[in-house]
């Protein structure tokens, strides 16, 4: 029996949708396609800088890309495996011409599946820090350091016992000298009273901090750090006693010992008198630290 085939008709509608799935069909097929470009790795000058990476100057690396990708998008892959920015590269094809980071890889000249491309790594050399020379610090006290180291200190329990009121009241009654003795401007006198006070036995963090500034009013500042360093075996937590030791270790010069003395008495008891200077020690130590490191880094 012969069959006769029958034409039905077809709406503009399935002819349409028909046509766009050929086309995405096609798209994705072309999209997905991968192309493997060489690049050979023509220069690749790091700066200076110390990579660890197995590629060097002259060998290829095979790359997996969509035709339709961009150099940028390239370059981002090289990167990856060759560990250069994409700031520092260039690629050029093997006639010379070099590409814009947006030009997509099949339209660029010279680019084709299992094509070789050149890559150029250029790398700046990173600046190096000048750290200026360090200036010379007129207020240092001369001879401060060498000076001979001050005061006599009650010893052993008599820095601990208790009074009695007799002393006591002694003790009061040489402070009170000492203090209208330094209203006079005699400082040297009003010295001696505070260490006969002292003396009486069991002084206070505070009476021998007093001393240390005295001390330090006469520009006798190993003296006064050594007195500052008795106040704080006597209260620890003497903000007073920091400043002071911290000021007069600023005048013998040793800066990190005095920017750790007033870090300590900003922290406890923050006092405008000191702070320009505790900026002075912190800089100064910085500074110091930056050349030391720099000529540990020359001498190696």
């Amino acid at each position: 029996q012969e069959h006769v085939g029958v034409l039905w008709p077809v709406s503009h509608s399935v002819v349409v949708a028909s046509f766009r799935r050929l086309r995405s069909a096609h798209s994705i097929g072309a999209m997905s396609e991968q192309w493997v470009v060489k690049v050979k790795i023509e220069t690749l000058d790091r700066g200076g800088v110390k990579v660890k990476n197995m590629w060097d100057a002259g060998q290829v690396v095979s790359v997996q890309i969509e035709p339709h990708a961009t150099i940028n998008m390239l370059k981002q892959r090289i990167a990856l495996l060759v560990s250069a920015h994409t700031r520092h590269q260039r690629i050029t094809n093997e006639a010379g011409r070099e590409f814009g980071d947006i030009e997509k890889l099949a339209d660029c000249e010279g680019f084709e599946n299992n094509g070789t491309v050149l890559l150029h790594v250029e790398q700046p050399k990173a600046e190096e820090k000048v750290i200026e020379p360090l200036s010379d610090d007129e207020e240092l006290w001369a001879g401060a350091a060498d000076e001979d180291a001050g005061e006599p200190m009650p010893e052993g329990e008599a820095m601990t016992k208790e009074l009695t009121d007799e002393q006591m009241d002694l003790q009061n009654k040489l402070k009170g000298e000492s203090v209208e003795l330094l209203e006079d401007g005699d400082m040297a006198a009003a010295l001696a009273k505070l260490t006969e006070a002292i003396m009486v036995g069991a002084p206070t963090a505070m009476m021998i901090s007093k001393r240390a500034e005295l001390l330090m009013k006469m520009k006798k500042a190993k003296a006064a750090a050594k007195d500052a360093t008795a106040a704080l075996a006597v209260n620890p937590d003497s903000g007073k006693a920091y400043r002071v030791r911290g000021r007069a270790r600023r005048y013998m010069g040793d800066y990190g010992g005095a920017k750790e003395d007033l870090d300590n008495a900003q922290k406890i008891d923050f006092d405008d008198s000191v702070a320009e200077m505790h900026s002075y020690c912190t800089k100064r130590m910085a500074k110091i630290m930056a050349l030391a490191g720099l000529e540990e880094k020359e001498t190696k």
